[in-house]
């Protein structure tokens, strides 16, 4: 039987997304949420999904908004204003100038915030939107020193023979930014099948005004909870015998 796991990433970067992830878990298929610990809503949406899903991991993010480590601790990571530098700013640059101890110190920052916010550890880790090598150096080698799951499947093909977790095909957008999610499904199927367990990550959510002014993927997220809610996607993984997983128990389904 093939295993899949449903990650949907950005609970608490705005209450409209985090509605739509509400709704995607306790409506939809979503197993996984991954929360930006350092964004004003990320309380307001733990305490949403906190009954409905039990696998909730740090999604961190060091390109939107404000640190939680202190400005002049990280001067590589923010501009004028003590904001970090947009995602666009940093995937433009053609050195990666992220220093290693502060994304050290700003990651372990969100990792306290994300436990003081939950009570308890994330089930995972992992990065929000930016390339930078520096910054998934200092992922790693703080989820090692902190015992924690560190979920990177995109990025390293021996991340995923390690852990046996496996992602699909990378999205491919059209003129709107939109893509068919059931096609996307269909064109995984064999993969699935051949994989001991795969991953497909998501981004759904309500849209707001904080959403239409910050961030790139606007219409994606609304279409993408309602999939993540359809019947269609219900009947497909009943009738291909999917199981649905999260990062705490797929190794023991």
């Amino acid at each position: 039987m093939p295993k899949l796991i449903l990650r949907a990433d950005d609970l608490g970067i705005s209450e409209g997304v985090n509605y739509g992830i509400y709704k995607a878990v306790s409506d939809g298929a979503i197993s996984c949420v991954g929360l930006m610990s350092n964004m004003p809503a990320a309380e307001h949406g733990y305490k949403l999904v906190e009954k409905a899903c039990t696998c909730v991991g740090l999604h961190l993010n060091i390109c939107l908004g404000n640190p939680v480590a202190a400005p002049a601790k990280i001067p590589s990571l923010v501009n004028e204003a003590g904001l970090f530098y947009t995602s666009r700013e940093i995937n433009q640059r053609k050195n990666d100038t992220a220093d290693l101890a502060e994304c050290v110190i700003e990651i372990k920052a969100q990792i306290h915030r994300f436990e003081q916010i939950t009570g308890k550890k994330p089930d995972y880790v992992d990065g929000h939107a930016i390339m930078s090598p520096t910054f998934f150096q200092a992922i790693k080698a703080v989820t090692e020193e902190q015992h924690l799951f560190f979920s990177m499947p995109s990025f390293d093909k021996k991340w995923g023979n390690d852990n046996e977790i496996y992602g699909l095909d990378f999205l491919s957008f059209n003129e709107k930014g939109l893509y068919n999610p059931s096609e996307y499904f269909e064109r995984n199927l064999a993969k699935m099948n051949a994989q001991c367990c795969s991953i497909a990550v998501f981004h759904p959510g309500f849209l707001d005004q904080f959403i239409l002014d910050h961030s790139s993927y606007t219409f994606i997220r609304p279409m993408e909870c309602e999939f993540l809610c359809s019947e269609w996607l219900e009947n497909w993984i009943d009738q291909n015998n999917i199981k649905i997983v999260d990062f705490n128990n797929y190794k023991g389904i």
